[in-house]
Order: structure tokens, then sequence, then C-alpha cells
């Protein structure tokens, strides 16, 4: 029976008046890509945060390895939940007064307190692997859109997390970047084993990599399937959005919104 990773069970969460999730529930297994897709203003990333802990939803549960996220009672604990997930944010994230090897190894270093040496040793060995080598002493400023998005990659392996979460991989980037990044989230399933939340507006990237995508409107999950499920739902809201389509349900909504 395949381990659970993450368990999310009717969340909900509003900003004021303005409900983002009216009960979203899904399952994610070990060293599964699992991609969340949607509209824009639906609460994708939102609902990564919340998974990752930096924002708590009104209701429900979310259970990373059969940790509670929300009931985490001491500091110990807490510091156990970020070694076992890590969030990759949408820009990276990246420190711009430290160069690329420090930001690598930033948790080594200033929570771990491994000795520079090695945490510069580690850094340039997850560098390498993403294709890096030579830039341990540039700093983000000096790099490219992808690059930076690798390098954020190489921080979350150096803390060497069982599942990792990321926010618009793609966003901003080229189609040939677009092709590396979607090769190294494969890479880090079937290479590392690592499970991976990705959220998505990018439909052919998901198609790339996903085992499941989940979609998400109007505050609710309307259908989770593998890419091939997706492709053939007869569902009007994932037809329209996988399609591009310009009428149809989510039209209808922005219609309502705008009007």
């Amino acid at each position: 029976m395949r381990e659970k990773a993450i368990v999310v069970e009717n969340l909900k969460k509003s900003f004021g008046t303005k409900k983002v999730h009216d009960g979203v529930s899904f399952t994610v297994y070990d060293e599964e890509i699992f991609v969340i897709m949607g509209p824009s203003g639906t609460g994708k990333s939102v609902l990564l945060k919340q998974i990752a802990g930096l924002i708590k939803p009104d209701e429900g549960r979310i259970l990373v390895y059969g940790k509670d996220v929300l009931n985490l009672k001491d500091e110990e604990e807490k510091e156990k939940f970020r070694e076992t997930l890590t969030y990759v944010f949408q820009s990276g994230a990246l420190f711009d007064s430290y160069p690329v090897w420090y930001n690598v190894a930033f948790y080594l270093i200033e929570k771990k307190g491994v000795k520079e040496k090695l945490a510069r040793e580690k850094a340039r060995h997850y560098l390498s692997l993403l294709g890096l080598s030579g830039t341990e002493d540039l700093y983000p400023s000096e790099l490219s859109g992808g690059m930076r998005k690798r390098v954020a990659v190489a921080r979350a392996l150096c803390m060497n997390p069982k599942c990792i979460l990321f926010d618009e991989p793609t966003s901003g980037l080229d189609p040939v970047m677009t092709a590396i990044l979607d090769r190294l989230i494969l890479r880090l399933r079937k290479e590392f084993k690592k499970t991976c939340v990705v959220v998505s507006h990018d439909v052919n990237s998901a198609f790339r990599i996903a085992d499941r995508i989940a979609i998400l409107f109007k505050g609710k999950i309307v259908e989770i399937g593998t890419p091939e499920e997706i492709k053939r739902s007869q569902n009007p809201v994932v037809k329209q959005f996988i399609n591009g389509e310009p009428e149809g349900p989510i039209t209808e909504v922005l219609e309502q919104k705008n009007g």
C-alpha cells in the first residue's frame, strides 16, 4: 500500500468576505508528482502555502507524513516539519547579498551549525547535479531566471526533505527553460525519490510531469486524475481550462466578477 505523503481534508479559507477555499480535500502519495491547476485567482498558491504552514486555514486538517501541520507542539516539531517539507517560491526567494553557494547552504549554516567549508562542498555538489557548476561565487543578480530557479531547487535538496512544493516553477520562462525545469522535477522524483507538489497554469508542462492533476475552481477540487484522464474529462470546467476555450463556466465566473 502506498504511503500517504500529504492529506488535505475539508480545507476552508476566506480573506474578509472572499471565500478562497470551500472544502478542499485530496491525498498526495509518496514519490508522486501531483500538479494543482486552475484559472488565475482560484487560490492555488494560497493552498500550497497552507500545506507549507505559511498560511493557516480557517477550517480543515493537513497531514504531512502523518504529522498535523496545524498542531505542531513546539519548536522541535516545527523544525522536523521544515526538514520534511520544503517550499520553492515562484521567484526563487534568494538572498541578493549572498553568493550562490551561501544561498544553497543557508539552512545548513544558519540552522544546523555546519561549518562553512563543509557547507560549501555540499552546495557545490548540489549545484553540480543541477548543471550549475561554476556559479558558486556568483550573486543572484548575475543569474538568469531559470538559473535562479535551479539554485532554489539546489537549496531545497540541501535540506534533504521528503517533499518539495513548487509555486509556478515555469512562470516567466521560455519553452526551452520550461522543458529543462520539467525534466528536473521528473529527476527529483526518479533519482532523489522526492514527492513533488506543483502549482502551475502551464497545461503542457503539467501533462509532461504529472502523475496526477487536480483542477481547482470556485474554492473546490472539481476533478483529480492522471493526465490522460484529465484530457478525456467531460467536466466543462476542465475542458475549457485545458483547451483554452474562450467560452464556458470559467468565463462566466470572470464576467460575473467584472460585471
